[in-house]
């Protein structure tokens, strides 16, 4: 599994952050390939490897970004992920399932082909199309915290075990 996360600072600074997670399917070569791409654009970029990091560095980056690509490959339990989307992140993603809405998520299935240059090009296009139109990050972090409560996920358990 892969992991890479891209910020983008909402005010002055900008940051593009690179998070890989590398434990179930190796994709490092895409991922270095993604990172080349970053690199050649006007985004800085930082990178944090999956655990070596502190939880606290973390929100800081969620809480001055605007943007993830969440580069995972069928990941089942993306906690990080969710706590950042609750900053008000807006979320690239190769699994549909993560996608909140169309307001604070895309889902980018060309993440998955080998050549990362299609996701690369549609993601910059996303995000500069979105860029110029100024998200109420505030707005679509309210929606993501609703979305993504404890008591939202239990509720949807004990549906599934009433239904079933």
């Amino acid at each position: 599994m892969i992991l890479i996360i891209i910020f983008i600072k909402i005010n002055f600074f900008i940051y593009d952050i690179l998070f890989q997670k590398y434990a179930d399917s190796d994709h490092r070569k895409q991922g270095k390939q993604l990172l080349s791409l970053l690199k050649k654009t006007n985004k800085k970029i930082k990178q944090l490897n999956y655990g070596n990091y502190k939880r606290e560095d973390e929100f800081i980056l969620a809480n001055n970004s605007k943007f993830i690509i969440y580069f995972s490959f069928y990941d089942c339990g993306p906690v990080a992920l969710k706590e950042i989307e609750n900053y008000g992140v807006i979320t690239f993603t190769l699994q549909k399932d993560f996608v909140i809405n169309n307001e604070s998520g895309y889902y980018i299935p060309e993440l998955e082909l080998d050549n990362i240059t299609l996701a690369f090009n549609k993601i910059i296009k996303i995000i500069e199309e979105i860029s110029n139109k100024n998200p109420d990050s505030i707005k679509i972090a309210k929606q993501n915290q609703n979305y993504n409560k404890c008591q939202r996920a239990l509720d949807d358990i004990c549906d599934y075990i009433i239904k079933n």
